[in-house]
């Protein structure tokens, strides 16, 4: 999950993982266990996200991301287990994304915090592999964009179509086979 802070990342994270049963690392979580400190945090996000890729599931992870090199490495350790990742951007305008960040019931964050995490936001780029939905749309037109991603459609043996190649040029055949 990538976007900014109050895109709706944690709340989209949150009802899918619970609608298909599918591990879910939430970052927040974490720290709240580990006290905030964002070195132990990372660790033990680290080891659990190393644990549930040899699982072979499905994995939604909402943490990391705002950076371009953690995306990378996201990436790279994905592959390295067999996955193809999927970056699922969580977009929406920044007065509501300041609104749902600065003004929320709980545990508010910090006009400074919310302005330094904006800045430090690098933007995903088409290289990536990116699927973005609106922050504000229902969870269910949400999820089905994502199905819709994740689940493409391959033909059937019956249903692909069997091209022939183009017709060859008479040219007489060369090597040994030349009778």
């Amino acid at each position: 999950m990538v976007g900014m802070p109050g895109a709706g990342k944690s709340t989209f994270a949150q009802q899918f993982a619970a609608t298909f049963n599918a591990p879910f690392v939430d970052y927040a979580a974490l720290a709240g266990v580990t006290g905030g400190d964002p070195e132990l945090t990372y660790r033990m996000a680290d080891y659990l996200i190393d644990q549930l890729l040899r699982t072979k599931q499905t994995i939604i992870i909402d943490g990391p991301g705002d950076r371009l090199a953690d995306r990378r490495e996201i990436v790279r350790l994905a592959r390295h287990h067999g996955y193809s990742p999927l970056f699922i951007w969580v977009q929406t305008e920044p007065t509501t994304t300041e609104h749902r960040s600065v003004r929320r019931r709980g545990a508010p964050m910090s006009q400074e915090e919310y302005d330094q995490r904006v800045a430090s936001f690098e933007y995903l780029t088409n290289l990536e592999p990116v699927l973005v939905i609106s922050g504000k749309h229902t969870y269910a037109s949400q999820a089905r964009i994502v199905l819709k991603k994740l689940v493409t459609e391959r033909p059937s043996v019956t249903d692909a179509k069997i091209e022939t190649p183009p017709p060859r040029a008479n040219i007489p055949p060369r090597g040994r086979f030349i009778r």
